[in-house]
């Protein structure tokens, strides 16, 4: 085959040739108006104008320079001129790689195979494509043609041999590396970290072909050349245990703690070794006070009994540890103990403990007496401090926040300048409900530390929370480029937390549209992630990381199974189905005005007219701010998403994830579930295929998990109530269905009498009697009004459980959106009453302080949608 520049349509003479060749020089050094230049010069001879290489070139150099649209005409152009030439096939490939077109990418490369086999970029390229798309097969494939022409490249061996690891051919993936340790005449170093890491993988590869006993031979005879140490004992902890030799596995956890021994797992690890199980408390005991004197200065050993000792045992341990942890001064003291309110026995002696050492701190000072009741000794001032701000938090997190605030207090006047003091008051309020008081005192510890991060992220988090997107953008700005506006830069550095509570304060300012460019800005991160492994393929091999390169394979297959994705989902289907469910609602206004009162909607005129000034001076400061992430896949129009003509469509990248990937929690397979069962209610029965089996396995994946979730009820009804409908099923569709309704409901098929019995296995649950009135107006619409009765009525009862504010403000939004059909403005103001009476001072139910700062008092209370963790 001929090379670049003469190809057999219409080869160039030498002149011209030497122009060609400049080309591909200045495309590989990035120098692209030169290249032009000289593509220019060919073309303009007009014996030449037509040369399909040439034109080639000049449409990948185009390409690299961001005119996507004139460079594909012109790669096609030149691929029509010389379609027999492999250099116009590769181009045309790479183009359509750079645009994502993988599929017709890889055609296009084995089309210039064709032409010319053997070349080694070309069956490069190939390669990184089929990985990039999983296709394992013809990576091997590639691999092995690459294997051929350069035997001597140590990373076409390791290519060849990670091939076979994906397959799981795990005998072909070692036969493979053992000949090329054979075939390896390059000089051991001392300290050769490629071939530690090459020795990690073999032994990686060998657990995962289910060969311990192998794996531990090699690592055996290997350790000398391995150089991470921390590594190797771990693995030879954990292949001695699954051997069952118990002993050599108890001294390499030994060996671990006294490494670390802040690390938890290695003292699980130690209690399986030593056969001790986990309901032999005495043993459990024996086994962390030994290490605890072992290890003296190790907080680990100490804490552990905390979470499986209970009674006096608890109380005497317990006391210890929070003595010292006061003394000492520890801001994270009660992140340790909060994995104790799990069990209402130990959250009591918690209480008891704290009330004792305020008792002793109270009445005698802390000049004249110390925690443990003795008088001679004396404690610091700052263990007053600290005991305070811990039992403010422990009454906070029982939901007694008048209690918590009194506590807060204390702490404040004994030291006012304590930054965490004023972080946990602002929690606090979080929690009562009171938004703009949270922000206030986040902002306020935020300038008394105006160079720590993580405040800052902490205040502009509370500022959103509060409604208040433009401060805390701003609070933002402080730790970004300057010149340009602090959305974009995040955006640009994927920090997904800040946009998901942007996102959030759209849907609470009923801003949809904003809401949702926020979600698809998000989803598109986790697109970019996937795509940017494309760099690594190459990168991993060459430096020898095969294990973490495996590993981020494998992490990349299921990266939507990250929180940032199930959060992102959750609000987008929420948004797209009252797109659906409430057109009315995606006019701002006119969505904003339904049942409020005159005073209501005054407030909101104002609102919605400072919102309208601050768009206009945003226009104004266009010219110097740069407004849009420079990636043009993030651009989204907020008024085009909310005027989409298909909701369903657009929503099903956002639900398809929660099931497909398995997620663990039933409220995102439920949200999944509704997706599917209104595509389904949307399909021609005659037509129905296998759409019933993505509702019916969400459910079964929800079930899974949570058989009792409240959302997960309501999607089960729904589907009873259209069972009848899918009788045209039939063949393995029918039977795998089948299999998936006995899963998911058992023998009950009426959807009354599941809902009759879901009530009664929950009459203390206001979240499942909240589920059990959406389906009583589902299934009976006439029952309206004796559902609402019940629903107020529950709210009053105190036996009922779980009346968190977080609950009472999605029964509101509930009411609100119609789930219980239509409300009154007397039943809705009567709603917010029984509200407002449990949490007075919570602003969705008309609470909260008088405003205490001008800029305050210009921000209306934000009244939806907020989730008080």
């Amino acid at each position: 085959m001929a090379p670049p520049g003469q190809s057999s349509n219409n080869p160039l003479p030498a002149k011209e040739l030497g122009h060609f060749k400049k080309i591909i020089k200045y495309y590989e050094q990035k120098q692209y108006k030169f290249g032009l230049k000289f593509a220019k010069m060919i073309l303009g001879n007009q014996q030449f104008a037509e040369h399909g290489e040439t034109l080639a070139m000049k449409g990948l150099i185009l390409n690299c320079m961001g005119k996507q649209e004139e460079a594909m005409d012109c790669v096609k152009k030149g691929l029509k001129s010389d379609i027999k030439s492999y250099v116009c096939w590769h181009v045309y490939g790479l183009v359509n790689r750079s645009e994502k077109k993988y599929d017709e990418a890889i055609k296009a490369y084995k089309q210039a195979l064709n032409l010319d086999k053997g070349n080694m970029q070309i069956l490069r390229d190939l390669a990184l494509l089929q990985i990039q798309l999983r296709d394992y097969e013809g990576y091997k494939e590639s691999r092995f043609q690459l294997l051929q022409i350069r035997a001597s490249q140590r990373i076409s061996w390791i290519g060849y041999a990670v091939a076979y690891h994906l397959l799981r051919d795990y005998e072909k993936a070692l036969y493979v590396l053992d000949e090329f340790k054979k075939n390896d005449t390059t000089e051991k170093k001392p300290h050769d970290f490629d071939f530690s890491e090459l020795l990690l993988y073999e032994n990686m590869i060998l657990r995962e072909w289910g060969k311990p006993d192998k794996a531990l031979e090699h690592l055996e005879e290997n350790c000398a050349h391995i150089l991470d140490k921390l590594q190797y004992f771990t693995i030879r902890g954990n292949l001695f245990m699954e051997l069952g030799q118990l002993n050599n596995a108890e001294t390499m956890w030994r060996g671990l703690i006294s490494r670390n021994p802040e690390a938890t797992e290695y003292y699980d690890k130690l209690e399986n070794c030593l056969g001790i199980r986990k309901d032999d408390i005495p043993a459990r005991l024996k086994l962390y006070d030994d290490l605890a004197k072992t290890h003296p200065r190790a907080a680990a050993p100490r804490r552990q009994p905390l979470y499986f000792v209970e009674g006096d045992e608890l109380r005497t341990r317990l006391a210890a540890w929070i003595t010292i942890g006061l003394r000492k001064g520890i801001p994270s003291l009660f992140k340790y103990i909060l994995p104790l309110y799990t069990q209402p026995s130990k959250v009591s002696i918690i209480e008891s403990i704290l009330l004792d050492f305020i008792r002793k701190i109270e009445d005698y000072g802390y000049r004249n007496g110390s925690l443990e009741g003795d008088m001679e000794s004396m404690e610091s001032p700052t263990t007053a401090l600290w005991l305070y701000l811990l039992i403010a938090q422990h009454y906070d997190k029982i939901g007694q926040f008048q209690v918590a605030l009194k506590f807060a207090d204390r702490a404040e006047a004994h030291t006012p300048t304590l930054i965490e003091t004023l972080m946990i008051k602002a929690k606090i309020y979080k929690h009562c409900g009171e938004l703009n008081e949270a922000a206030r005192l986040m902002d306020e510890a935020q300038a008394l530390d105006t160079a720590d991060r993580y405040i800052n992220s902490k205040c502009a988090k509370y500022l959103l929370r509060a409604g208040r997107i433009e401060e805390a953008e701003k609070m933002c700005a402080k730790f970004t480029r300057e010149g340009e506006r602090a959305s974009v830069t995040l955006n640009e550095m994927q920090c997904m937390w800040y946009e998901l509570e942007v996102a959030r304060a759209h849907r609470a300012l009923s801003h949809y549209g904003e809401a949702l460019k926020k979600a698809q800005q998000i989803e598109q991160h986790f697109v970019t992630m996937v795509e940017d492994q494309f760099d690594f393929h190459t990168y991993c091999l060459r430096k020898s990381t095969l294990c973490a390169y495996v590993q981020m394979l494998r992490l990349e297959d299921t990266i939507r199974k990250h929180n940032y994705f199930y959060h992102t989902a959750k609000l987008a289907i929420k948004v797209y189905l009252r797109i659906i469910d409430r057109p009315q609602d995606m006019n701002q206004q006119n969505g904003l005005q339904d049942g409020l009162s005159a005073n209501e909607l005054k407030k909101l005129k104002k609102k919605m007219k400072k919102e309208k000034e601050a768009k206009e001076q945003e226009q104004k400061n266009k010219k110097d701010l740069k407004e849009e992430p420079s990636n043009p896949a993030m651009h989204f129009d907020p008024e085009a998403l909310l005027r989409t003509a298909t909701p369903l469509d657009d929503v099903t990248k956002f639900a398809e994830p929660l099931h497909s990937l398995g997620h663990a929690t039933p409220t995102g397979t439920a949200l999944a579930a509704e997706v599917y069962h209104r595509k389904l209610l949307s399909t021609d029965l005659l037509n129905l295929q296998n759409k019933p089996l993505l509702v019916l396995k969400c459910l079964a994946a929800g079930v899974a998990v949570d058989p009792n979730h409240p959302l997960l009820h309501i999607q089960k009804v729904k589907f009873l109530a259209k069972l009848s409908s899918f009788t045209s099923l039939a063949g393995a569709v029918k039977e795998v269905a089948d299999e998936l309704i006995a899963t998911v409901f058992g023998s009950e098929r009426d959807p009354h009498k599941l809902n009759e019995k879901y009530k009664q296995d929950n009459i203390d649950s206001l979240k499942r009697r909240m589920a059990v009135a959406e389906c009583n107006v589902l299934l009976d619409p006439s029952s309206t009004s004796a559902t609402k009765n019940w629903l107020l009525k529950s709210v009053e009862d105190e036996k009922i459980n779980d009346r968190s504010l977080n609950t009472l403000v999605k029964l509101r939004d509930a009411a609100v959106y119609g789930k219980y059909g239509p409300w009154t403005n007397d039943e809705m103001e009567n709603l917010n009453k029984l509200g407002h009476r449990l949490f007075p001072l919570a602003l969705t139910f008309g609470g909260g302080l008088p405003q205490q700062t001008p800029a305050a008092n210009d921000k209306e209370s934000n009244n939806e949608h907020h989730t008080f963790e």
